[in-house]
């Protein structure tokens, strides 16, 4: 018996030893031996993260960023038919009656209003592969979070002018076919511009409303032509290549876009940290630069369901050179800086 208790102290003994000596090891190989808390600006927004060694050459890193509320102003121009060369002129003989059938001024502008919406977690694996610089690090890792990484929106005071498009698409729908072709004068006699049970409405006044639609065509803000043609589930062509893209107003007298990439996005890049204040190893600077790779060229999706990238090509004004801008980034640059603070 005694025997058996010196063999379970000398057990004991050995593994207390074997436990301090591989705790002194580790510390002495910094693994898990400290941890930073650091804050974050740059390209990917505003954010924090938490850092610890593992081992002399690799650090991990994982925290959050979120850009912050930015907004970027767009104005389209609404257009009358398929002619650009005279949608001027018919906008202007539209704009009066339009304005007094809804009481509202009605502009020729549209104006947007685009927002980043981009939140991450990250994180991130920092490798310092020189053995006597232990600034300069390597960085592999990846960002996660939401798709949708901006949207835009047309502002309030345009409302009234989408309103006012709806409202003449209404009627337009009302006296032609869905291919467009004015209704004969048998299907047109049904037609009720306002329906009310036991009201019908004069024949005259619907033929005389007809021709002045379909002489001047529908409303909607031109956007360009599309790039092919566009089919449905079954294959039936849509619209045309070359086909002018007119985007109307949803139901809610709204139009909007939202800019769409992957969720998952892995990063590359380079990096340096050192001291902020001589001789002082609590507080540190440094920053990152690299690459976030968002899965190729974004989607640009309007609320129609109309791709503006990949499906839609010569765009005018501002807003196509901001589409052309989006479409040239098949990765999203990274640039941050970063301060952090030796919490043990």
């Amino acid at each position: 018996m005694r025997n058996k208790q010196l063999a379970i102290a000398l057990a004991l003994t050995i593994s207390s030893m074997a436990a301090n000596a591989q705790e002194q090891n580790d510390r002495k190989k910094n693994f898990f031996n400290h941890m930073d808390f650091g804050v974050t600006a740059g390209s990917t927004g505003l954010g924090f993260d938490l850092a610890m060694p593992v081992g002399n050459y690799v650090r991990l890193r994982t925290g959050m960023s979120v850009v912050p509320r930015l907004e970027v102003p767009m104005t389209f121009g609404v257009q009358v038919g398929d002619d650009p060369a005279t949608s001027q002129s018919k906008f202007e003989r539209l704009s009066g009656y339009l304005s007094g059938l809804t009481g509202n001024k009605v502009k020729q502008d549209v104006d947007m209003i685009g927002k980043p919406k981009m939140w991450n977690w990250n994180f991130m694996v920092d490798i310092y592969p020189l053995k006597n610089n232990r600034h300069w690090h390597v960085t592999a890792g990846f960002f996660l979070g939401p798709s949708k990484v901006a949207e835009a929106q047309n502002d309030i005071q345009s409302m009234a002018t989408l309103m006012a498009v709806d409202i003449y698409n209404n009627l337009y729908d009302k006296v032609h076919d869905a291919q467009g072709n004015k209704l004969p004068y048998t299907e047109l006699a049904k037609v009720k511009i306002i329906d009310v049970p036991g009201v019908s409405n004069d024949l005259y006044m619907l033929k005389e409303l007809q021709s002045g639609l379909h002489y001047n065509g529908r409303m909607g803000v031109q956007l360009g032509t599309y790039s092919h043609d566009i089919v449905d589930d079954e294959g039936n062509i849509l619209h045309k290549k070359g086909e002018n893209y007119m985007m109307e107003p949803d139901e809610n007298s709204m139009v909007s876009a939202d800019m769409k990439v992957n969720a998952f996005k892995p990063y590359l890049g380079v990096g340096y940290d050192g001291r902020l204040v001589k001789k002082n190893d609590h507080l540190h600077i440094g920053f990152d630069a690299g690459v976030m790779m968002w899965g190729g060229t974004p989607h640009l999706t309007t609320h129609d369901g109309t791709d503006m990238i990949h499906d839609v090509e010569n765009i005018p004004g501002k807003v196509g050179d901001y589409v052309s801008a989006i479409e040239k980034f098949k990765v999203f640059p990274v640039a941050n800086l970063r301060i952090s603070y030796r919490l043990f």
